[in-house]
């Protein structure tokens, strides 16, 4: 089947240092009934920060605890026998796709990264979500660049865009049968414009009834409904809570509302500070007054 729908990438919760399960529980019973599944282990859940122990450990905890939803395990690294280990792991477990960035420190060249891609792929046997993310990666890909390595490694069914090149999407979407799903939330409602299938952003796991409305409404053709929902909702906390320190934002509203134990991160990311926490706070209690 074609992936589509809302993917949201979520925080890892903390508490005293060890990763709270409790708060992943909540944290699905908060959000589950909304969503198409979840990218586990990635960037937002602090994956560089993760052993390898960790992250094998919370695939096969998603597995066990949404088995009838589309889960994503973020395999970047670079390391590639530990993420391969990561990902046969996961699989093992029953989830069957990975969220993977071009590795990072090193520059990549298209043909470092195929190799790279391709090697992972077969040897966990799990299909592959690319991220195309030259922010953080360095690394930039033209439309046409991004065909050729999915023809490449077949493995690669979709591809994760944060770049703001919405001409991109457009290509994608006009010349391959690949996914493509949306990847910054500041710009969610532009690439739901430009024809993503879904987003793989935090927005959902904040306000997953309100996002799930807003996306069926454009998927029903009821594209002024639509922005007017994410207008109201969503695009006020946006706003305030990123970018760029979304995972300690969004670790400060989670522990708030009570999902999360604690606000905890692990360095090297530190924890929102009172002003941030503010700030967010400010965004949310915005959108919910004006629903």
């Amino acid at each position: 089947m074609k992936m589509k729908g809302n993917i949201p990438v979520i925080p890892t919760p903390f508490s005293g240092g060890k990763i709270d399960y409790s708060g992943f529980e909540k944290l699905i019973g908060y959000t589950s009934d909304y969503m198409d599944g979840y990218v586990i282990g990635g960037s937002t859940g602090e994956s560089p920060a993760l052993s390898t122990q960790e992250r094998i450990e919370i695939a096969e905890f998603f597995a066990r605890s949404v088995p009838d939803k589309h889960n994503v395990i973020g395999l970047g690294h670079t390391h590639l026998g530990e993420a391969v280990q990561i990902g046969k792991a996961a699989a093992d477990a029953g989830i069957r796709t990975a969220l993977v960035p071009s590795p990072y420190y090193f520059p990549n060249s298209l043909e470092m990264v195929k190799e790279y891609i391709g090697e992972l792929a077969e040897r966990t046997g799990l299909q592959i979500v690319f991220y195309d993310n030259p922010v953080t990666t360095k690394t930039f890909y033209t439309a046409q660049q991004l065909m050729e390595l999915a023809a490449a490694v077949s493995a690669i069914k979709a591809i994760k865009m944060t770049d703001h090149n919405m001409g991109k999407i457009r290509t994608l979407k006009r010349d391959t049968a690949l996914s493509v799903f949306g990847g910054d939330d500041i710009i969610c409602f532009r690439a739901i414009e430009a024809g993503v299938d879904g987003n793989m952003i935090i927005a959902p796991i904040i306000f997953p009834k309100e996002f799930k409305e807003g996306w069926d409404l454009y998927q029903a053709g009821k594209r002024e409904e639509s922005f007017a929902v994410f207008s109201r909702n969503i695009l006020p906390f946006i706003h305030m809570f990123g970018p760029g320190d979304e995972i300690p934002t969004t670790k400060a509203l989670y522990h708030h509302l009570g999902l999360f134990e604690s606000a905890e991160t692990r360095l090297p990311l530190l924890p929102a500070d009172e002003n941030r926490v503010r700030e967010t706070l400010l965004g949310y209690e915005n959108s919910l007054r004006i629903s």
